[in-house]
């Protein structure tokens, strides 16, 4: 049996990697870490899942011996730091968080405006969006999981990039709508029943850290410079993400060309589903599939896409990457039917 640690497990991301381990065949969780809830047993803090342990203080001086993996999903600048603990040892390191999303720490800095905690391992991380970068994935030490809007959107987007089919100098616009549960377990008011019920708000338009990330990411995967602008909104639901993609093509398409675009990338990926009707979060929800849509009139393209923003936005993007490193089957142990309504 694989065994591994999770480091930010008192938190929604690390309560869904637990669970979602817990159906894996192959992998055995030896190891629980939420500093806040150090010493509660796992059912008091979350009393959906059978685990009989009890949450541990991360491993920040010495680390856990008796593991092949470390998860963490931990705020900005925390899993750095215990990547830099593990350095020396034979433990891959997956990232829920940001630390390991950019190539350099001085674009870090910039976006999440504090100093890197762990530089030098920049040049051992990949970024895992693993439909897109499989290869390298399997030979890499540390792997960054993209948040959850740069997930649904490159998903959407990337093969447009890849394939050249974008109007040169255009503008890229992401809608993006995210459930509760995306903005962490923390108390905020934002998050309060009675400020997010019955309603939906846009937040930091054109100023959210996700924004460059894609940008980085589309650099990186498809070799080409995009501009993006990303306007996130909080919507009344607890979990579920749905991004809405509009942009100009370099000529007009038919639109049953360009859906054979999208079959070229994914029509043999059991994670992903191509739909003509518009997803919902209902058809993703608890699984780690992203459904696609698109519509095309001459120039004009939109695309839509939609996650589990704790699945395929975090926790099963996070174990499709073990399974990658491994060599197992990707989708082992991970759920590809929801649950509806």
């Amino acid at each position: 049996m694989l065994k591994v640690g999770i480091a930010g497990a008192s938190g929604y991301g690390g309560g869904e990697l637990l669970r979602l381990l817990l159906f894996h065949p192959k992998v055995q969780v030896v190891h629980l870490a939420g500093d806040n809830r150090a010493g509660e047993l796992v059912e008091s803090v979350f009393p959906h899942l059978p685990f009989s342990s009890r949450m541990e203080k991360h491993p920040i001086d010495e680390p856990w011996k008796d593991i092949d993996i470390l998860f963490t999903a931990l705020p900005a600048g925390e899993s750095g730091k215990l990547a830099r603990l593990y350095r020396d040892r034979d433990v891959h390191i997956i990232d829920l968080g940001p630390d390991f999303r950019f190539r350099s720490h001085q674009r870090f800095s910039e976006v999440y405006k504090m100093p890197h905690p762990y530089p030098e391992g920049l040049s051992e991380a990949t970024y895992s969006l693993v439909e897109w970068n499989r290869k390298t994935i399997k030979n890499s030490r540390i792997l960054a999981c993209p948040g959850c809007y740069p997930t649904g959107t490159l998903m959407g987007l990337l093969p447009f990039v890849r394939e050249g089919l974008l109007k040169k100098g255009s503008h890229i616009f992401v809608d993006g709508k995210s459930g509760v549960s995306g903005a962490g377990r923390g108390l905020t008011l934002d998050t309060h029943f009675s400020e997010i019920a019955e309603s939906m708000k846009s937040y930091r338009p054109f100023s959210h850290r996700h924004g460059p990330e894609m940008e980085e990411a589309i650099e990186c995967l498809a070799g080409s410079r995009m501009e993006i602008l990303f306007v996130p909104h909080l919507i009344p639901v607890n979990r579920g993400l749905l991004s809405s993609l509009y942009f100009t093509l370099e000529k007009e398409w038919k639109e049953e060309d360009v859906w054979k675009v999208m079959k070229k990338y994914y029509q043999n990926e059991k994670g992903v589903c191509l739909t003509e009707k518009p997803p919902s979060t209902t058809m993703v929800r608890g699984t780690n599939r992203t459904a696609i849509s698109l519509r095309v009139n001459g120039s004009a393209a939109f695309v839509e896409t939609a996650i589990d923003n704790l699945v395929k936005g975090a926790a099963g993007q996070a174990i499709q990457s073990m399974n990658v490193i491994q060599g197992w089957e990707e989708m082992e142990g991970l759920p590809t039917i929801g649950a509806f309504p």
